[in-house]
C-alpha cells in the first residue's frame, strides 16, 4: 500500500503542490494523455488504489449494497465507508464525476441495446467495455417491480 513520506512539509506548500497538480491533471487534453500522465507519476498500487476508491463511488451511486461493492471490488467495509461518506458529504467532485461516467456508460448501452439484436454470445466484449453496472442497474430496477408487483 502506497505511503506518504514521514517527513514534515509546511501547508503553504503543500497548497502548491497540490495546485501544480491540479493544474497539470486539468491541462490533459484526451484519454491517451492521461493514461499516460497516471503510468509515469502513480505505482501499479497507486492506480489500482484510486481505481478501486472511483468504482466503489460509481457502485455507491448505482444502489449497490456493501456486501456487494466488497465481493466485486475487493476492499474491506471500513474503505467503502470511507469513500461512501466523501461521496455523501464532501465537496460534490466524487459524486459529479461519477454521475457524468455514469451517464456515458448509460448511453453507451441505450445505443448499444437500440441497435438491431444480435445473439448475446456476440455482446459480451461490448457489454464488458461499456461495464457492466449499467446492466446491473437495468436488472436491479426489473427485480425490484418484479417483486411490488407480485
Amino acid at each position: 500500500m502506497p505511503r506518504v513520506s514521514k517527513r514534515e512539509l509546511d501547508h503553504k506548500k503543500l497548497s502548491l503542490f497540490l495546485d501544480d497538480l491540479y493544474s497539470a491533471v486539468t491541462s490533459l487534453k484526451d484519454k491517451k494523455e492521461v493514461k499516460a500522465f497516471f503510468e509515469d507519476l502513480l505505482t501499479k498500487e497507486e492506480k489500482l488504489m484510486l481505481a478501486k476508491r472511483f468504482q466503489i463511488a460509481m457502485m455507491h451511486e448505482l444502489n449497490y449494497l456493501w456486501h456487494e461493492i466488497g465481493d466485486r471490488v475487493k476492499v474491506t467495509d471500513i474503505t467503502i465507508a470511507r469513500i461512501r461518506h466523501k461521496f455523501d458529504y464532501g465537496l460534490g467532485g466524487l459524486k459529479a464525476v461519477a454521475k457524468k461516467i455514469l451517464a456515458i456508460k448509460e448511453k453507451k448501452f441505450k445505443n448499444f441495446t437500440d441497435k438491431p439484436k444480435k445473439s448475446y454470445l456476440d455482446s459480451g466484449p461490448e457489454l464488458a467495455k461499456m461495464g457492466l453496472g449499467i446492466f446491473m442497474k437495468e436488472k436491479r430496477k426489473l427485480s425490484k417491480t418484479k417483486s411490488v408487483s407480485s
